[in-house]
Order: C-alpha cells, then structure tokens, then sequence
C-alpha cells in the first residue's frame, strides 16, 4: 500500500472554538485542565492565545494573560504554540507603534509561541511588514494569512471588474512570500469558501508557491466539512480542527470526523492523532461548557447559518455581537443588524469582514439600528474613512461621510513604552503589565488596577497581623491566592520557629454585585430629577466611560461632545441634546454604563 500523507492538524479549542461559541469566556480554570489533555493527543500545533482572548481576560475574566500563555506553555510541553495577530493591530483594535509592535512579539516569544499566524483585516501588506519583521527576527515560524472573502456574487469571482478574483490572492500569496512567509494560511472566517471553490483556490496557490499551505475555516455556513475535504484533496498541507464539543455552528469543524474519513481504505491521508485521548477530552467538555452556557447565544434553532453567505459576519463576530446586543436589551433587534451589515460593508469599500474590522461594522450597523443610520460614527470608523486602517480593497462612500473626512490627516504622535510605564508607576513596573496598558489604556488601567488591589489586600494583611505581632506569641497571617484560574485561602503560623500552613481551595467566582454602580445612580438621580427638574443627557448604549469632556458647572451646547463611551470595544462620542449647565456629573472614567443610564444632569 502507498504511504499516506500526512495532514498536519492544528487545535483551535483553547482560542477560536470558544471565541466564536462562548464569546472568549474561557477562564484559566477550564483552560488548565485541558491544556494537559491536549498534549497528550499528537497535534502538530494548538492554537492557545491572541486574536480576542487577550482582550477577553483582562475585559471580563479578570486574568492576565501573559500569565495564562505562561500556563499554557508548562502545561505543553510535547506540542507547538500558536497564536493569532491582527498585524499591526496585534491583539487590539487600532495601529500600535513599531516599538509597541517589537516588544510585543519579543515578549510572546519568550513566554512560548512558537507560530505567529499574522493577517490584516484589509489584507493590506503595508499593515504587515512591522509585524513581519518583528516575527523573523525572533527566531520564530511566520505564517501570514489571506483573509479570504467575497463580493455580491457570494462566489470566488472571474471578472476584472471585481475585486475578489483568482489573481488577487495569487498576488497576495506572492507578496506574502517576499515577506518571508514561512507558511501561508487561508483564513475563511466566515464560512464562505465554497469545496470546489477551495480546489481551484488551492490548486492554484500550490502551483505558484513552495512553502506550506494550511486552511482555517469556520462551520457558520455548513460548508466547511466538505470544503475541507476539497482542500485535502487539492494539495492543502495542513487544516484546523477543534473537539467535537466545542465544534460546528460558527466554530471550526470537528476533528473527529476527519480521521474516521481518512480511515478509509479508500483514503490516501492520516493525521497522526490519539483518537482516544479526544474522546477524552470530548466528555470532558461536556462537563466544562456547562459552566459556559450563558454566553452561547443563538438567536435560531438550526445549527447552520446559511444567512452568513449575504452578512458575512465570521464566527467570534456573531456570538460577540449576540451577547452585547443582549447586553443592551435589543437581541430582537438581530436581524435587523445582520440586514444592515452588508449596507455598511458596501459604504466602506467592500472590506473583508474580520477583526477589527468586523467588529467595527458589526458596531456601526447597530448604531445605524438603534440611533438611525449614521447618526452615531464611532471614532474607529471615523479614523477608518480617513485612512488610519490601511487602503480598503473598494471604494468608500465618502459622500455619507464627508464631514468626517479631514483634508489634512496629520498623523498622531505615538507614546513611547517608557511614556506609557511613566503614566502607571505607581501600579507596576513590569514590562507585559506596561504592554497591555499600552494597548488597551483605559481597559488595561482598570485590570491593573484590580491586580494592585489583590497585592495591596496581601500586603495590608501582612501589616495587620504584624500589629498583632507584637500582642502575642505567634505570627501569623492569612490571604488569598488566585493561580491558574482556582482561588486558594493561606493561612500561615510561625510557632516555635516552625511554619504551620493551611491551604483551602475556595470556590472561584466573577459574579458582579447584585445592584451593580449604575443601578445605584439610576435611583439616586430619579430622587434629582424629580426633585431639580434636571434634564438628563443619557447613554444611548451599554459600555464603559472612557473620558467625561466637561466639568460641573460648565455652560454647554446642544450637539456638544461631552463623553466617550465604549460600546463594543468601539469609542462613541456621546454629544447633549440640548444647552444648558452641568448640575452633575454621575460617573467616571471607567465606569460601567447601561442604556438610557443618565451620565450627565443639566439645568
């Protein structure tokens, strides 16, 4: 019998599978136990860090990544780390400076990737060469990516007239081999490649490129099983699965079914992978996503999408969008959004829809939704029309966004690393902290802020037993530590010159309060409002308060910007409604903010 070629296997359940089905809310805990398992299975790489999970540890789940990718990377010893870039995005939501960008790269590196897969939204090259560079100068595997995407046709299209031809990714590809690439990867993030799409695609590629080829598709559209298939037999060197738990829907196909097909006597491929160590793993995330189930929201029954070939949303996308629409008591209003996204594509030169950018029109057609269309322009999009993300692949509507459009665009100065430690000295000096406050600023700040906390509470304790100290025999102390996603009580006696410890595991939990900050305002401003006669200026979203731009007292105009709000990772200007004096200004800087929340009282 002939020798069978290998197809390399790539494991996405501890990155994508759970950013597109549970909105990134894995936590350390989940994440620790099955780090082990998967080791163990034979895959040639585990996709473990980047792409939203950054964002989504130090957002909602209270983690620091750089520990997590500490974790992961002990815990797998036997197999190879990747990870995804959003190029010069990295794992935020606008361009970083070069030097943010190296350290950034250096810093993953060092903690375990071995795989950089890098893409930009725009699939311009220009957003890439920093990126590029960074990765082969660290030593490290770079695989750049072709976002793959489609016009109206919903197909991979022939006519020069269009942009999404046979050519244009033949030259990307190309451009992507001078860069240095040492693999390519087809990023379908939507679920739109077609099986006899992918054979021509494929076929095509290999006849003009040597390095390896991997595909990473997702399920939204039921196709990808069989364009996979179409792939394999089209010369593809490597695809990525996940465990059938955490698969289908708008995550990745299972690896299950793949090797039962490649069993064939028929089948002239293999994976090398354990199938009963998967099994395993299988039932043992039957028991894990139950703790999950909250954040898998799925506003249809059936588990294929076959809307996704006209709204083209990839899969992180939906179940982010779902969750903050619900967040914003408008999950109804769904469909409507998925309606008004390809509108929104259109306006801004036919993009391909992947994070950010994704995420950007996402935002934007749930403004034009709830606030009429255009009448609240987040700032990335503003930045967007006028050039900040790189050069989209169509032509943008500049007539809709024409007062927006600035005739001198001036480029912002970029703050150094050693500006940005400055500004949070007095919270930490170590270098991952000092990069994801550089990324993520106002975010960033408040994660940090809660990680000083939990020192402070140790040191505090410390200091509090030292005073006892000196009123009796013993020395003692106790404190809390939280490690690997599990929190532990410690408690410590020194007795004649002997430690005595006791560890308790406790439960760990990331319930908020029941009457959260906003909830609290809300009563105590209706007693204002009713007594005062106040006018309030209300947040039309859900979000954080990322600066307040006026003072109390101050004189203000209708149509006056008085507020930034970030609603789903986008910044929103919020302006007044009417003139008028600032009676009160009733949240901060970081504060959590809920629809029709009152931010400011006029009189």
């Amino acid at each position: 019998m002939a020798t069978k070629k290998i197809i390399g296997i790539t494991d996405t359940t501890l990155r994508d599978a759970h950013q597109s089905l549970f909105a990134t809310r894995f936590n350390n805990e989940t994440i620790s136990e099955l780090a082990p398992m998967l080791d163990k299975v034979g895959y040639d790489v585990l996709e473990v860090w980047g792409g939203a999970t950054f964002d989504s540890c130090i957002r909602y789940l209270n983690e620091d990544p750089w520990d997590r990718l500490k974790m992961i990377n002990r815990l797998t010893p036997n197999t190879k780390l990747s990870m995804l870039i959003r190029g010069a995005n990295l794992v935020g939501y606008k361009h970083y400076s070069s030097e943010i960008i190296n350290e950034f790269i250096a810093l993953s590196a060092d903690f375990g990737i071995d795989i950089f897969r890098v893409f930009d939204a725009l699939n311009d090259t220009s957003n890439l060469t920093t990126v590029a560079k960074a990765i082969k100068d660290s030593g490290k595997h770079l695989q750049m990516t072709i976002c793959y995407s489609v016009g109206e046709s919903g197909n991979l299209e022939t006519s020069d007239k269009e942009i999404y031809t046979l050519k244009y990714y033949l030259d990307l590809a190309n451009k992507f081999v001078d860069m240095g690439a040492d693999s390519l990867c087809i990023k379908d993030m939507a679920g739109l490649l077609s099986p006899y799409d992918a054979s021509i695609l494929i076929s095509e590629l290999k006849n003009v490129i040597k390095i390896p080829l991997q595909l990473h598709n997702h399920y939204t559209s039921g196709l990808a099983s069989m364009t996979q298939i179409k792939a394999i037999e089209s010369g593809i060197d490597g695809i990525d699965t996940c465990i059938s738990t955490v698969s289908q829907k708008t995550s990745q196909p299972a690896i299950e079914p793949i090797i039962k097909t490649f069993e064939s006597i028929n089948s002239i491929y293999k994976a090398n992978v354990n199938l009963n160590m998967i099994n395993e793993i299988a039932q043992k995330l039957e028991d894990e996503v139950n703790k999950y189930l909250n954040y898998a929201i799925s506003a249809k029954f059936s588990p294929i999408d076959a809307n996704v070939l006209s709204h083209q949303i990839p899969g992180g996308m939906i179940s982010n969008l779902t969750s903050q629409l619900k967040e914003n008591n408008n999950l109804e209003k769904l469909n409507d959004v998925l309606t008004e996204i390809p509108n929104v594509r259109k306006d801004l030169g036919m993009p391909p829809l992947v994070t950010p950018i994704s995420q950007m029109v996402g935002a934007q057609a749930v403004n034009n939704v709830l606030l009429g269309r255009y009448n609240n322009i987040s700032q990335q999009i503003i930045e967007y029309v006028n050039g900040g993300y790189g050069t989209p692949p169509g032509k943008i509507n500049s007539k809709l966004f024409k007062e927006h459009i600035k005739q001198n665009n001036e480029k912002k100065s970029n703050k150094s690393i050693n500006e940005y430690s400055q500004e949070i000295k007095h919270l930490t000096n170590y270098k991952p902290d000092v990069i994801t406050y550089a990324m993520f600023e106002e975010v960033g700040k408040k994660f940090l802020e809660h990680k000083t906390l939990i020192h402070d509470d140790v040191e505090e304790t410390k200091s509090t037993n030292n005073t006892l100290d000196n009123q009796s025999i013993n020395n003692m102390f106790d404190f809390k530590l939280n490690f690997e996603g599990k929190e532990y009580n410690i408690a410590a006696e020194l007795s004649n010159n002997e430690i005595i410890t006791n560890i308790l595991d406790i439960k760990n939990s990331n319930e908020e309060d029941s009457i959260t900050k906003s909830e609290k305002v809300i009563k105590s401003n209706n007693v204002n409002i009713n007594n005062n006669k106040t006018n309030a200026i209300l947040a039309p979203l859900s979000g954080t308060i990322m600066k307040i731009l006026i003072n109390k007292n101050d004189k203000i105009l209708k149509d006056q910007p008085v507020a930034i709000i970030e609603s789903m990772k986008m910044e929103n200007t919020i302006k007044s409604d009417s003139d008028g004096f600032v009676l009160s200004i009733n949240f901060k800087s970081g504060d959590t903010v809920n629809s029709n929340d009152p931010i400011i009282n006029l009189k």
